[in-house]
């Protein structure tokens, strides 16, 4: 598969796969109740096209090769062993640090009031309408 074709698919590049692959691998390795056991590389390649795409788990089950009780099952462990490793892979600023990353941010893309960035995507945060009314500090009143 050519790399632009992996990143596509997987929204990562190989070289940041095979670091996953080999960082949950002791996590993943024992048998998931199945005969044959689904390889470590296998179950994080399935998951991670599972986030990637926005599928349903019948259809990433059935193009990694696996039933969907089982996808469910591998799911369920790589994402047990990204918890792990959070930290590494999620950083979220603390709250003094606010203004320079809103600051570094808008430098970049000016775009106001962002605090971080997943996959350069843009996310706007809405809340459903109805539920949550903004106080104007930033901050959400939840019903």
């Amino acid at each position: 598969m050519e790399e632009r074709h992996v990143i596509v698919t997987y929204r990562f590049d190989r070289a940041t796969i095979q670091e996953l692959c080999t960082q949950f691998e002791p996590d993943l390795m024992s048998p998931i109740r199945h005969p044959t056991g689904i390889p470590p590389d296998v179950q994080v390649l399935s998951v991670v096209h599972f986030l990637a795409s926005g599928s349903f788990q019948t259809t990433v089950a059935m193009a990694s090769g696996i039933s969907q009780p089982m996808f469910s099952n591998v799911l369920s462990r790589v994402l047990s062993a990204l918890l792990k490793h959070v930290r590494r892979y999620i950083i979220f600023p603390e709250l003094a640090d606010l203004p320079t990353v809103k600051g570094d941010f808008y430098a970049l893309g000016h775009i106001p009031n962002v605090i971080g960035a997943i996959d350069g995507t843009h996310v706007a945060l809405v809340p459903p309408a109805g539920m949550n009314r903004s106080t104007g500090t930033g901050r959400v009143i939840i019903r």
